[in-house]
């Protein structure tokens, strides 16, 4: 087969005489067998985990469907007619496949409910459960069109970036959607974001709330959360999607290049790259690192905390928690606006202020220090 898989035809007959003789050819060859279907997307692999210990005592395995049927059926043992004239795709399948199991002799573990793909009110439940990151089904998720990873930007009076921001995030290669949230813009950000094609959204004022508002309707397994004064490099998306094979991997980071656009330099510009310092050293990443976060991880910690500033910063801690992150080898270019602004106030602030918030300063008292420049 392609995939170096060997490929066995199942013969004639029902479900029941295929699914046998599928089963039976298989124990010839080992000592267990589990058959699943296809269309039960999003199994975890604890469940076949499940299904092979309970066959180290049980002749029989069984998963119960919400409609009648069931997702898999595991044996050690398939005596000749083990399945025969059994109702199929009928509200007591299961209830009759088990109870034909036991008459046979055989010990049968009942595994935990799923649900099958057989009608289009299936179909909406897959999207949600998709949609939530309850269930990750790559392949599924490709098929049906749904974005792997969900790129939330949150703005506030951005009109003279947005715009080029957005279209540099839609250039990027990969199976994404743009997700923009506005904090209450008095300019002509809104006007323009809505001119793009992506998704906006409106928050309450505050980076965290908007992130967590763009978080909330994303529909891919893979949050990024990318401010408008930071360019991803061309790369990025597929350097995200191979950070995520290593499944302990539950965020990541980049390094970050801080630069100054065009008539914005000035003698002191070189120093900008000092900032950049702490973007190789941390094992925290801050938001300015375009983060990145498994769905499923992100809602598991609630989210980005509501506090003025260190949001992130507190993210990363709650999401070391449960997992690793890890940094991307690669960097994307930072705006140095506040720098070029308040050249000293800025290096206090990036220095300082993690270490004064480790300390127990609250995130509170340190925003009336803050100023955003823009």
């Amino acid at each position: 087969a392609e995939l170096g898989v060997p490929v066995w035809p199942q013969g004639d007959g029902d479900l029941g005489a295929r699914l046998e003789r599928v089963l039976a050819r298989a124990l010839t060859d080992a000592a267990i067998a589990i058959a699943v279907g296809t269309d039960s997307p999003g199994l975890r692999a604890q469940v076949f985990d499940e299904a092979r210990a309970a066959l180290m005592t049980a002749d029989a395995v069984i998963g119960p469907t919400d409609d009648g049927g069931f997702y898999l059926l595991g044996l050690r043992r398939c005596p000749p007619g083990l399945l025969a004239d059994l109702p199929w795709s009928a509200s007591n399948t299961y209830a009759e496949t088990s109870a034909r199991l036991r008459e046979r002799g055989l010990s049968v573990v009942e595994l935990g409910r799923w649900f099958d793909v057989d009608r289009a009110d299936d179909l909406s439940r897959l999207h949600a459960l998709l949609d939530t990151g309850a269930i990750i089904a790559p392949a599924t998720r490709a098929l049906l069109g749904v974005p792997r990873i969900s790129i939330i930007m949150p703005v506030l009076d951005e009109e003279r970036r947005i715009g080029r921001a957005i279209d540099d995030v839609l250039a990027l290669s990969g199976r994404k959607e743009v997700i923009v949230v506005d904090g209450g813009s008095r300019d002509r950000t809104l006007e323009i974001a809505r001119t793009k094609p992506v998704r906006v959204a409106h928050a309450s004022p505050g980076r965290a709330r908007q992130m967590n508002a763009g978080a909330t309707i994303a529909a891919g397994e893979i949050l990024l959360f990318l401010h408008a004064d930071t360019s991803l490099p061309r790369d990025a998306l597929a350097l995200v999607e191979h950070t995520f094979i290593d499944p302990a991997v539950v965020a990541g980071a980049f390094h970050t290049w801080t630069v100054a656009a065009p008539g914005e330099a000035r003698w002191f510009a070189p120093l900008l790259h000092a900032a950049d310092l702490r973007s190789r050293y941390t094992s925290l990443p801050y938001g300015d690192q375009a983060m990145f976060v498994r769905a499923t991880a992100f809602h598991r910690v609630e989210g980005f905390p509501d506090q003025p500033l260190m949001e992130d910063l507190e993210l990363s801690r709650r999401l070391r928690q449960i997992g690793r992150i890890s940094t991307v080898p690669a960097r994307v270019r930072v705006s140095g606006r506040r720098f070029l602004a308040r050249p000293v106030f800025y290096t206090l602030a990036v220095n300082l202020f993690p270490s004064l918030y480790r300390l127990g300063v609250s995130p509170a008292r340190l925003a009336k220090i803050y100023q955003h420049v823009r």
